[in-house]
């Protein structure tokens, strides 16, 4: 790891938050356990040790996050590293999707990534050293059925990453972003992944955000082959795609899954 100082990770009370911020405590970092569920953050925080601390951040409220960086700032130290993990995917057809509902996929997955974004260069670009990287998804790269609003979020954090990494030439910060395949997280409660696929892991995902910090890069897939098979679905006919689509059953993540586990996930994700 070639980053030192703090290290902030949002929506890391559990799942793949959780795990790379205890990554980056292995590494050696002082890590900021962040989360709107704060219990939640504080028990991950304590399971850490010495060297973690847990804060509560609602990414989606309006001036949280520039708050938030200046307590941790004042409070903890530099911010040298900041993930944005923080997400949610709520599934089904779009047609029966409230507007309320989408608009909270946005305001989560993205809104609150580019709040959290803006709070946190300027500290990083004054001092000249920082990394921010995104995790985003697979999803962006192929938008499913069942995760309209989702993916389009995720698409929007892959041009976001892209985009600031041109602007950042120079500055000594880094931007990158992390695309996982489906997650055996709550998030995928009750998802069944395609035939031939198997969900990742959140070890997994974190293992490419530390690439991404180790090494520069601005895009890493989760697993890393799912790079080649995007690219090769993306120039294939639509009825070629459509039929390997329906061959593996990729309509089954976005709209099947077990609907009891489904609600469970969703009324927590949108409460």
């Amino acid at each position: 790891m070639t980053v030192r100082g703090v290290a902030v990770i949002t929506g890391s009370a559990r799942g793949i938050g959780a795990q790379i911020a205890a990554d980056l405590h292995a590494a050696g970092l002082t890590v900021v356990v962040c989360d709107r569920n704060e219990q939640g953050a504080r028990d991950t925080a304590a399971a850490l040790g010495e060297g973690a601390y847990a804060l509560p951040l609602d990414i989606t409220a309006p001036q949280a996050p520039a708050a938030f960086v200046s307590q941790v700032e004042r409070e903890i130290g530099p911010i040298t590293l900041w993930v944005n993990s923080a997400g949610i995917m709520p599934t089904g057809p779009f047609a029966t999707q409230s507007a309320s509902e989408a608009d909270t996929i946005i305001d989560v997955n993205l809104r609150g990534m580019l709040a959290c974004t803006r709070a946190v260069l300027p500290v990083m670009t004054n001092r000249g050293i920082g990394v921010i990287v995104n995790v985003a998804s697979a999803t962006g790269v192929k938008p499913l059925a069942g995760l309209a609003v989702y993916s389009a979020t995720k698409a929007a954090v892959i041009a976001v990453t892209k985009a600031l990494r041109r602007e950042l030439r120079g500055s000594g910060v880094h931007i990158g972003a992390v695309l996982p395949y489906l997650a055996a997280t709550p998030m995928g409660a009750g998802i069944q992944a395609q035939r031939g696929f198997t969900p990742v892991t959140p070890t997994q995902v974190s293992a490419q955000v530390m690439r991404v910090i180790r090494r520069r890069e601005v895009v890493r897939f989760v697993p890393p082959s799912l790079r080649w098979s995007a690219a090769l679905m993306d120039v294939l006919p639509l009825r070629v795609q459509d039929a390997i689509d329906d061959a593996i059953g990729t309509d089954r993540i976005g709209l099947g899954g077990d609907a009891t586990a489904r609600e469970a996930y969703r009324h927590e994700a949108l409460d």
